[in-house]
C-alpha cells in the first residue's frame, strides 16, 4: 500500500496549482523564446532577398560595364563616346543641335511664363 499512498502524494504535488502555474510560467517563457527566434528568422529571409536582389542588380551592372570597356577598347568605340558626350565633328562634317520648343525662352515663348504671379493666380478661379 505504501508505493499507492506515494504515487498520490505525487499526483496531489504534480496537480496543485502552483506546480500547475510553474508549468504554465515556464511554457510561456519557452513560447516567447521561440517567438523571438521566429521573428529573427523572418527577418533575415527578408534581408537575405535584399542582397539576393542587390547581388543580381550588380552583377547585370557589372557585365554592362564590363561591355562598355570593352566597347571603348576600340578606335570607333571611343569616337562615339567622345561625339556623345561633346559636341565635336571631324573636319567637314556640322554639328547639328536641336531644341525642344518648351525649353524656348524670349518673346515668342509662351504667355503662361509672361504671366505675373497675380495674374496666374486669378486665372486659378477664371479659368482661362
Amino acid at each position: 500500500m505504501l508505493p499507492f499512498q506515494e504515487r498520490k502524494k505525487f499526483r496531489k504535488i504534480l496537480y496543485s496549482k502552483a506546480s500547475i502555474l510553474m508549468l504554465f510560467v515556464g511554457f510561456m517563457l519557452v513560447s516567447r523564446g521561440a517567438w523571438s527566434v521566429h521573428q529573427k528568422a523572418k527577418i533575415a529571409r527578408i534581408e537575405r532577398d535584399e542582397s539576393v536582389r542587390i547581388l543580381a542588380e550588380l552583377q547585370e551592372r557589372n557585365t554592362a560595364l564590363e561591355v562598355s570597356l570593352e566597347r571603348l577598347k576600340s578606335d570607333k568605340g571611343i569616337e562615339d563616346e567622345v561625339r556623345q558626350k561633346y559636341a565635336v565633328a571631324r573636319p567637314g562634317e556640322e554639328v547639328v543641335v536641336v531644341v525642344d520648343e518648351s525649353s524656348k525662352k524670349g518673346k515668342n515663348g509662351d504667355e503662361a511664363l509672361q504671366k505675373s504671379f497675380w495674374q496666374r493666380f486669378i486665372s486659378l478661379f477664371t479659368g482661362e
